[in-house]
């Protein structure tokens, strides 16, 4: 294979590793982008990627006659290393739709339908709006220009044609999605807690004065309590989501 023909097999390569990134990652697998719009972005990130990146004949992959297997081969690893590097970053967003389903219940405001943001399963309104807030988060901050260039690192920590380790694999995924959902619970702690409060008292009060219809009277108070702490620790919640999706970058990079 003379340097030409490594060439476009390389930037083929960064395409379809990339293309698969795009599918799976935050923000560009939104629903509202046109799929055209998904193929454009994936172009531009992978002619970027390649102007990163030099010697494709160096790598073992690129060494010998490309044939129809060969081919076959490369695009199943290069899709599968794509999807590793992107599937915690979208495991990290959803436990953060999680959240926002886990408030909504706990405050009592679940009958509420939401529309579908980023996604085409139906959510609460609550989990739209922090799911909106962070995908702008995550463009604002630049993490995505961190994912991009992880991205070109991994080329050189997974070369082309290599498949990865599944056991290594899964149980590094197993402990990304304990970490996630610790993170979440961390965050929506202070609601959480006040919830367990107010139906604990709600219940005390209740066996004592059986004659009223509690429910009905502390329905109000823990709702406005709940939304009124959201309103509080809100924009702190974000923030610090915000800062654990730049330490996930990090640790890609």
């Amino acid at each position: 294979m003379n340097g030409y023909e490594a060439m476009f097999l390389g930037f083929f390569t960064i395409l379809i590793r990339t293309g698969t990134a795009m599918m799976v990652l935050p923000g560009f697998s939104a629903v509202q982008v046109p799929m055209q719009m998904r193929l454009f972005i994936a172009l531009a990130v992978s002619i970027s990627v390649f102007a990163m990146l030099d010697a494709w004949e160096g790598f073992a992959a690129y060494r010998g006659e490309v044939t129809p297997v060969m081919l076959v081969q490369l695009i199943l690893t290069e899709a599968f290393i794509g999807l590793a590097l992107a599937l915690p970053v979208r495991l990290l967003f959803l436990a953060l739709g999680f959240a926002g389903e886990t408030i909504t219940q706990f405050i009592g405001v679940n009958p509420i339908p939401g529309t579908p943001i980023g996604d085409d399963q139906p959510s609460t309104t609550l989990s739209a709006m922090l799911n909106v807030t962070a995908v702008v988060l995550f463009f604002a901050s630049g993490a995505h220009l961190s994912f991009i260039f992880a991205l070109a690192i991994s080329f050189t920590a997974f070369p082309p044609g290599e498949m990865l380790s599944l056991p290594a694999l899964t149980q590094s995924l197993a402990e990304d999605l304990s970490a996630f959902f610790n993170i979440v619970l961390r965050l929506s702690a202070p609601i959480i807690i006040y919830s367990v409060i107010m139906n604990l008292v709600s219940g005390l009060v209740n066996k004592l004065t059986p004659q009223i219809p509690i429910y009905f009277v502390s329905a109000p108070f823990l709702i406005f309590g709940g939304l009124f702490i959201l309103m509080w620790v809100g924009d702190d919640m974000l923030y610090l989501f915000n800062v654990e999706v730049n330490r996930l970058m990090d640790a890609v990079l």
